[in-house]
């Protein structure tokens, strides 16, 4: 029996450590970049970043970025119809002294150890909250999906108009 749109989203973000981000250079060239990520119960995805690393300087000029999390390529059925998802997200700096801050610190070391508690006292670390907007989940092949609603959880079919 094959699962459901819905629940293959929901074993996509599950299984996924890591999301690929573009974001737009100072300069308006794009930059494509990966961070691990914590999802909140609300839909907001959160990346620590070193502000070393390009992105960080083009998350805080252009606070706007596309965010994919896509199926790992060996578990794939067919290479040209990979499973994605893909958010166009605003993105907001959560200042250390913002109470989400340790919280949300706290969390991502239970998922990722004890790496966050050695990045976490390194002053060029900035924590960003991406809050997305709008969102598209492909599946496969005429499995494709525009996402609707509070915190864009629900599937509507893409229809082909020809």
């Amino acid at each position: 029996m094959s699962k459901s749109p819905e629940d293959v989203l929901l074993q996509l973000i599950d299984d996924v450590a890591t999301l690929h981000m573009a974001s737009i250079r100072p300069d308006g060239s794009p930059n494509l970049s990966y961070a691990p990520f914590l999802l909140d119960e609300n839909g907001a995805y959160y990346i620590f970043v070193s502000q070393l690393a390009s992105h960080t300087e083009d998350l805080l000029t252009h606070p706007t970025v596309t965010i994919m999390l896509s199926e790992d390529e060996k578990n794939t059925r067919q290479i040209f119809a990979r499973t994605r998802l893909t958010y166009t997200c605003s993105v907001e700096e959560v200042l250390r002294e913002d109470k989400s801050y340790q919280k949300t610190l706290d969390l991502m070391a239970q998922k990722f150890g004890n790496i966050i508690n050695l990045l976490r006292d390194l002053p060029d670390f900035i924590l960003f909250k991406l809050v997305p907007k709008e969102g598209r989940f492909v599946m496969g092949f005429g499995q494709a999906y525009i996402l609707e609603g509070e915190a864009l959880q629900r599937l509507k079919p893409i229809k082909n108009e020809d």
